[in-house]
C-alpha cells in the first residue's frame, strides 16, 4: 500500500503525462483506477481533498460528472518535483 504522498504524486504524474489540462478533462472513478486495488480508497479520499487545496494542481471540472482536470501542466511539473516524484518522459526538460 502506498503512502499518502506517493499516491499524490502518481495521481498528479499520471495526468500531466495524459495531459489532462485545459478540456480535456477525467472522472475521479478513472483516476483513482490508475492506482492499485488497494489503493482505490484512498485515492479518491486524496483527489478530493486535492480538489480543495490551493496548493495542488489539481481542480474539479463542472458537468453532471464528477471530473477533475490539471490547473496547467507546469504546475504539475512543480508539484511532482517539489513532492520527490520523477517527470514523465515528454514533460522532461533535459
Amino acid at each position: 500500500m502506498a503512502g499518502d504522498r506517493e499516491l499524490r504524486v502518481k495521481i498528479v504524474r499520471q495526468l500531466a503525462r495524459k495531459k489532462v489540462v485545459g478540456s480535456h478533462k477525467k472522472q475521479v472513478e478513472t483516476v483513482k483506477n490508475w492506482c492499485a486495488t488497494s489503493d482505490q480508497g484512498r485515492a479518491e479520499e486524496l483527489i478530493r481533498e486535492m480538489i480543495t487545496d490551493p496548493d495542488a494542481p489539481l481542480e474539479g471540472y463542472g458537468g453532471s460528472r464528477d471530473n477533475v482536470r490539471l490547473t496547467s501542466i507546469d504546475a504539475a511539473k512543480k508539484y511532482i518535483v517539489d513532492h520527490g516524484g520523477d517527470l514523465p518522459w515528454g514533460l522532461r526538460d533535459d
